[in-house]
């Protein structure tokens, strides 16, 4: 999870999830005025009137053109109305859901159609939001703890996942070691700050040993000192210089108490619990999915810079501008066992190649550009990178990708798909109301197959890539029912993987109730969600099954006993699955059923 790309959020008390800001702004060159929507689902009205037809339905941080702006008063706008433009249409907006600038946002290239579009826009993005503005680390993305950025500090980051610079960083090590380029003049800028502790632990790692005091090389004990580096990083920079003399450490001084920063760096990150169960907060705090705010000493550790002064984790610190040791063979040692391992499906050229071309054009590492698709878009390929139609928030888009997730705000109900539509901007509509990137790859054979065919592990055949199903065919496949926002008629003791069988089981994520993602062995219960590739998502109902195990037992008539008394509540599922009278409250003759059931005299059924 989650990651990810999110809009700035002020540091409050208040849990922002949030990653990514979209606003930066290049000044528009000729007299035009733009304005932007400030509301959800504002309507574009042919005329200025509330009668009018509607043209469209515009989203919170959308773009117009104002062709004039003095209003024009029309029924049902207090404030009046404002004629704007908008993917070639013209018509009116209630002046209240519009604020007026002169600028708009940079479009890194968006639509971006293709492979190679999102990829060279993405790192325009990344160089100019952030390497550019002082964030030019992999930590530095996600922890901004720079007070010469151009944000303020713990604000403006690229991702909520604390350990993500860990990972970005042994993948990035793995491919210079592959091209043997370790020993490359590698320059490392690591943050030092106020009141650190003697050393920070993680929950089952433990504290990070290793290190040495002894002084071998009196010259590079002495660009230690000048550095102010303190002795508790020195004996980690010792052995690495040991190792690889021409490396170069830098220290960025912040300025910022330690802890006081792991406390709002806390509040602005988030681990999965998959990851590590112990490192989430008692409190179990979800921020998304499986993702959960992780307890302080998780987040010291990974904001402690000391913990990662090794061979295999220092290259988060690595200045992730574009240079000439980052090699087109360093790239594809990273795509290698992904499905960016040959020709992308669009333009017919190595993925290796367009990273190349990314990285020299924007002045970031083509390495580290590799590194985050692989993080973010995984190894195979999916809806963020097929182009493959989908619909979300009752608009339907096609040929769309976003190798990087940007804009797939961690507060959306499907990141990933919200990630899609911004990378649509600028896209307009077909006759039959789509928005179209391009033909992207939706067909199991596309029509231009690429040289060296896409493989999600290195040997196999290419992925079939099936069109998106609709919500009632996956469920017409599986023999379910949908019965209001619940899915029902499941038998007991169903996997998750018994049910993806039946369909096409990429397209749908089960999770348990405490948002777990759950693997294909595990049985299904009451509680378990499910994800469609629309972003739709319902709550499963095994009837009499309250206690959420998979089991009608004696445990589910005592719960529905103690609900009839008073004792507990009941909601959502686990409300409905003690409805088994079939009546519109639970009452007597539901208990009287699970008595029954239990009894082997009547069974319960699941329609």
């Amino acid at each position: 999870m989650k990651k990810i790309f999110r809009k700035i959020c002020s540091i409050t008390l208040v849990f922002c999830f949030l990653f990514i800001s979209v606003f930066s702004y290049i000044p528009y060159t000729n007299a035009s005025m733009f304005g932007q929507i400030t509301g959800e689902g504002v309507r574009l009205r042919k005329e200025a009137t509330i009668e009018a037809d509607i043209l469209d339905y515009l989203s919170k941080g959308d773009y117009v053109t104002v062709l004039d702006t003095n209003l024009v008063s029309g029924e049902g706008c207090t404030q009046g109305w404002y004629k704007v433009e908008y993917s070639k249409d013209t018509g009116y907006i209630c002046g209240q859901y519009i604020s007026l600038t002169n600028t708009i946002p940079v479009s890194y290239g968006r639509p971006w159609t293709s492979p190679k579009k999102a990829i060279m826009g993405g790192a325009e993005f990344i160089s100019s939001g952030y390497v550019s503005a002082g964030q030019f680390t992999g930590y530095l993305k996600k922890f901004n703890v720079n007070p010469n950025s151009s944000y303020s500090v713990n604000n403006h980051q690229y991702m909520a996942n604390i350990e993500a610079p860990y990972s970005e960083a042994y993948t990035t090590y793995q491919s210079y070691k592959k091209s043997e380029l370790l020993n490359s003049p590698f320059n490392f800028t690591i943050p030092i700050f106020e009141n650190m502790p003697e050393t920070t632990k993680h929950p089952t790692r433990g504290v990070k040993t290793g290190g040495t005091s002894e002084v071998k090389d009196q010259e590079f004990e002495k660009k230690l000192d000048e550095q102010g580096f303190p002795e508790s990083y020195k004996k980690y920079l010792r052995s690495l210089h040991e190792i690889h003399p021409n490396w170069t450490f830098v220290s960025l001084k912040t300025g910022l108490d330690f802890n006081a920063t792991a406390i709002t760096q806390r509040t602005v990150g988030s681990i999965q619990e998959t990851s590590c169960p112990s490192c989430v907060d008692p409190e179990r705090i979800n921020t998304e999915g499986s993702w959960y705010i992780a307890t302080l000493e998780t987040v010291a550790y990974y904001l402690d810079p000391r913990n990662f002064l090794e061979e295999s984790r220092i290259f988060m610190f690595e200045n992730i501008s574009y240079n000439e040791i980052q090699t087109e063979s360093g790239v594809k040692s990273i795509l290698e066992p992904t499905f960016m391992n040959g020709n992308d499906a669009v333009d017919n050229v190595p993925y290796s190649s367009i990273f190349m071309e990314a990285g020299k054009t924007f002045n970031v590492s083509p390495i580290y550009l590799a590194a985050l698709a692989r993080q973010e878009s995984g190894s195979k390929i999916s809806n963020t990178t097929n182009g493959a139609k989908f619909t979300y928030k009752g608009q339907t888009y096609e040929g769309f990708y976003n190798f990087f997730n940007i804009g797939a705000n961690s507060n959306e109900s499907n990141p990933a798909l919200a990630g899609l539509v911004y990378a649509s901007a600028g896209s307009i509509k077909n006759s039959d109301g789509i928005y179209v990137g391009g033909t992207g790859n939706t067909q199991s054979t596309p029509t231009n197959p690429p040289a060296t065919p896409q493989v999600s592990t290195p040997g196999t055949a290419p992925e079939e890539i099936p069109k998106t199903l609709t919500v009632a065919t996956h469920l017409s496949n599986m023999g379910l029912n949908k019965k209001g926002n619940f899915i029902t008629n499941l038998a007991l003791d169903t996997t998750v993987g018994t049910l993806k069988a039946k369909t096409t089981g990429s397209e749908l994520t089960f999770k348990k109730a405490n948002g777990s993602v759950m693997g294909d062995t595990e049985k299904i219960t009451t509680g378990t969600t499910v994800t469609f590739a629309s972003g739709e998502t319902y709550s499963i109902v095994i009837y009499g099954d309250l206690t959420s195990d998979g089991i009608i037992n004696s445990a589910d008539l005592l719960k529905m006993r103690q609900y009839l008394l008073g004792q507990i509540s009941l909601d959502g599922a686990y409300l409905e699955s003690a409805r088994l009278a079939n009546n519109t409250t639970v009452n007597s003759a539901d208990l009287l059923r699970l008595r029954q059931h239990l009894l082997g005299q009547k069974g319960i059924s699941q329609a």
